[in-house]
């Protein structure tokens, strides 16, 4: 890779005319690159084909050819998130009734909150793939290619939304079969399947997710009666009105729910997920050509977790005449039992509230997830900003308890230490938002290293490198940068104490961290490759702010010669008068705190809903 970010010799695209020269007879390899694999035969689906097995391929982010990314074009991005919300409100009601057989008595308030977090997942997976999968028959259709495809009957069995992320979203295997099955719908006459050998079926003693098995492990060395004492304590704050929060505390937390006692005294503004994002809906239709060119609902069957397949639903449900409000926890994506709870609620006429629970929120340009499951509720708790693009919702700014129990918390003036925390390197594109696409995180990763060789060795030797928590079905991050940069010393434990005690702080990306370190008051520097993190016109207007202030620095090297430039005393750089009027900007928009107690604000607004 050059310094400019391009993928070299050829690895991007290869000729895609019929009269291009015939090649080495090749194979396309769309889950795990086989060990040994010669670069001059094996083609690769995507960097995911080197996710856990990088150690094997030293040299694979130049070696090898992959297929083009179709979500680098920010508009087409938008698109695909806009056909995965249609796909998604489209096929809720066809899991409904394949759920439940007396489905339609139940109102479509009740599926879309249950089904809604996971089914706009896997539509977000399916769009995906099917856009590669389109990229890859239109570049490579005229190719001799094998193929090694999974069967369709290939057995997947998801504990719950957590492990369809986990192992379905971010695993090999899971979109391996995915791809197989867009491929074979649009399959090129030049193609040659090929099937592996069936394998050995699995045992009782090794059958079931890696999830079980955390669970076990979690739970290993804990008395049952303080395993049951966690299960109620937490069953019991998801049954308030306001359940904790993070950032919130026992006496605040019961103080909003009581603040929510009341019948609501406005409209309702929630969404008709069908109506407002649905192929006929009057909201933002997704394009024709968004559609997957095969009936996707056996997809979501063989994908469906068994947190949803094992629900009982209710008969029916009776009709409340006076609607109340309750705020729904973040726990809400993954808990199926706890989201069916809010299921019944809305079902009988009440609404709910969703609360920002970190970064991102009104900055991406795009954004599938959170329009779809929590900005289409009643309110939609913001962080300071009022507005997220195009994107419909309720938009009340509040301060974030979360950021005002930081505010001005940072006391790094006598720190040794500059604190460097990385982002998540997923090699397959799952969020289908603004993060970067797969190869841009190839690039992004490169950057760490121009990064760091621009600081220069004295200041690497009092650099930590706080990589993301691991995942599965991700690009190595520490294990990677490390041995090249091995003054570096490794950041562990908790993260705030080491935010608010470092000297400086550097941020390749924005996110949670970044709200969090400015609320804090934290000198820092950032940079990132803007192209490859699209923001909203709100949000870009907030960087070029932060920009002019000497803050923000499109390249590594430039952020890395003004930490070299401040740090002798980066207080008093970040305290000078042009600096904190960006900061102070950009905490009003993105990052809003409570000067003193946030609690009176919150009781008073959520009184008046």
């Amino acid at each position: 890779m050059d310094r400019s970010g391009t993928v070299l010799s050829a690895k991007a695209f290869l000729p895609q005319g019929p009269g291009s020269p015939a090649p080495v007879p090749r194979e396309l390899v769309l889950g795990a690159m086989p060990h040994g694999a010669d670069p001059a035969r094996f083609l690769a689906a995507g960097p995911s084909c080197f996710a856990g097995r990088e150690e094997f391929f030293p040299d694979w982010e130049t070696a090898f050819t992959f297929a083009p990314e179709p979500l680098r074009d920010p508009a087409v991005a938008r698109r695909a998130a806009r056909a995965a919300q249609a796909l998604a409100a489209d096929t809720i009601p066809r899991l409904a009734a394949w759920l439940c057989p007396h489905a339609d008595a139940l109102p479509a308030a009740y599926w879309q909150t249950l089904l809604a977090p996971w089914a706009v997942d896997m539509a977000r997976q399916l769009v995906e793939r099917d856009l590669r999968a389109d990229a890859m028959t239109r570049a490579w259709g005229h190719l001799p290619l094998e193929v090694e495809l999974l069967p369709a009957d290939h057995a997947f069995r998801f504990q719950d939304e957590h492990d369809f992320t986990l192992r379905g979203a971010l695993g090999t295997d899971f979109n391996h079969w995915l791809l197989s099955r867009l491929l074979e719908a649009r399959w090129p006459e030049a193609w040659t399947r090929r099937f592996p050998a069936p394998e050995v079926p699995a045992t009782a003693a090794d059958a079931g997710s890696g999830q079980d098995e955390g669970d076990a492990c979690d739970d290993m060395g804990e008395p049952p009666f303080r395993q049951w004492l966690r299960r109620m304590a937490r069953a019991l704050l998801l049954a308030l009105p306001f359940p904790r929060l993070k950032g919130m505390g026992a006496i605040q937390t019961l103080r909003f729910s009581l603040a929510l006692c009341h019948p609501c005294h406005g409209p309702d503004h929630s969404l008709d997920l069908a109506a407002a994002f649905g192929s006929r809906g009057e909201g933002p239709r997704a394009a024709q050509d968004g559609a997957p060119p095969l009936d996707p609902l056996p997809l979501f069957q063989a994908a469906c977790p068994q947190s949803l397949r094992a629900l009982e639903h209710p008969e029916k449900l009776a009709r409340t005449g006076r609607p109340r409000l309750r705020v729904a926890s973040i726990l809400a994506y993954e808990d199926a039992a706890y989201r069916q709870r809010l299921a019944r609620w809305r079902g009988r006429g009440h609404r709910l509230a969703c609360v920002q629970h970190g970064g991102n929120y009104g900055m991406e340009a795009v954004a599938c997830e959170t329009a779809f499951v929590e900005y289409s509720q009643d309110v939609f708790f913001t962080w300071g900003w009022r507005r997220h693009g195009g994107e419909r919702g309720n938009f009340l700014p509040l301060p974030s308890p979360q950021l005002t129990r930081l505010a001005g918390k940072w006391h790094g003036h006598d720190g040794g230490h500059l604190l460097f925390v990385g982002a998540e390197m997923a090699a397959w594109g799952y969020r289908l938002d603004s993060h970067p696409t797969p190869l841009q995180l190839v690039e992004y990763r490169q950057d760490k290293e121009w990064f760091f060789e621009a600081l220069g060795r004295d200041l690497q030797e009092k650099t930590l490198y706080r990589p993301y928590f691991p995942l599965p079905g991700c690009l190595e991050d520490a294990a990677w940068l490390l041995p090249r940069m091995p003054r570096l010393k490794l950041c562990t434990g908790p993260l705030t104490p080491q935010l608010l005690g470092c000297r400086l702080l550097v941020l390749d990306h924005h996110g949670t961290t970044l709200l969090e370190a400015m609320a804090a008051d934290v000198p820092m520097v950032l940079y990132w490759n803007r192209a490859h993190w699209p923001l909203t016109d709100e949000a870009d207007a907030l960087l070029d702010r932060l920009a002019a202030a000497g803050i923000w620095f499109p390249t590594a090297e430039e952020a890395a010669a003004r930490a070299r430039a401040v740090w002798r005393d980066p207080a008093a750089w970040w305290q000078s008068p042009g600096i904190q009027a960006a900061r102070r900007s950009f905490c009003e928009r993105q990052a809003l705190f409570g000067n003193g107690s946030e609690t009176p604000l919150w009781t008073q607004t959520l009184k008046a809903l």
